[in-house]
């Protein structure tokens, strides 16, 4: 079986953490190296994502706990896991977000089974109580370069690639939409990436940064003019493409439970 780095960052998320990693323990897949990033939380975080890895006594887990010297925001901070980590593949999980036990497995035995290098799956929305969620989010079956553009459809939370084959990819320093940012470098390279349909990981809506969706616009226009170093015109046209992916087939993609 080959190793999967999970990389977490973590800031003030001392209420949420513990569920987060306890769903990664729950994994039916080993081996896995779980590397968490603390990014001067003022809360115990890091101490506590230190003694919880002291903690565990499970078999094939190697924790790995780093801490920024500055606050420095999600796509730096995950960078610095990307950097440690030494699996064959690298995953992603928020630290107040949560992965079904079957997550790894399921991704792993179909991106074999479909020779791919890349995978990604619909997910729960939840607020309050992961066992009782609001929406899923349905995904596609296969997840070209091409859709990607359009807008992202891609779960960070899902998202899982194989960077033996692919190479280590790394977030640009934008302060948000940087993880859309790295999946657009990963597909431009895998094609592909295979769409498992049944949820396999849960995301908790919450006030933060994703929420502010009118704040989302300028970075979504700089992953186009400064990240794929589109012209103006083009930046612009993307950007009016994403608004009718997004509130016309995105939208329709969450489904009501």
């Amino acid at each position: 079986m080959s190793l999967v780095s999970i990389i977490i960052p973590t800031y003030n998320s001392l209420e949420t953490i513990k569920e987060s990693l306890d769903s990664v323990l729950s994994q039916s897949y080993r081996p896995l190296e779980i590397i968490t990033i603390d990014d001067c939380s003022v809360d115990g975080s890091y101490a506590f994502a230190k003694a919880y890895a002291s903690k565990s006594t499970s078999q094939q887990v190697t924790f790995i706990s780093l801490k920024n010297t500055i606050n420095s925001g999600a796509g730096i901070t995950r960078n610095k896991g990307i950097e440690a980590a030494t699996g064959t593949y690298i995953a992603f999980l928020d630290a107040d977000d949560l992965w079904k036990p079957h997550k790894l497995e399921c991704q792993i035995r179909t991106m074999i089974e479909e020779n791919a290098t890349f995978c990604y799956g619909a997910y729960e929305i939840f607020t309050s109580y992961a066992h009782q969620p609001k929406f899923i989010h349905k995904v596609f079956e296969k997840l070209t370069f091409k859709k990607l553009l359009k807008a992202n459809y891609l779960g960070n939370l899902t998202g899982i690639y194989n960077a033996q084959e692919l190479g280590k990819f790394y977030m640009p320093a934008l302060r948000k939409r940087q993880d859309w940012a790295m999946w657009l470098d990963v597909m431009k390279k895998a094609d592909f990436a295979i769409g498992i349909q049944e949820p396999i990981a849960s995301y908790r809506l919450g006030e933060g940064l994703s929420s502010n969706k009118i704040d989302l616009i300028k970075y979504n226009y700089a992953i186009y003019r400064s990240h794929l170093g589109y012209s103006i015109f083009k930046s612009t046209w993307f950007m009016l493409r994403f608004f009718y992916e997004q509130f016309f087939v995105k939208n329709r993609m969450k489904v009501n439970l």
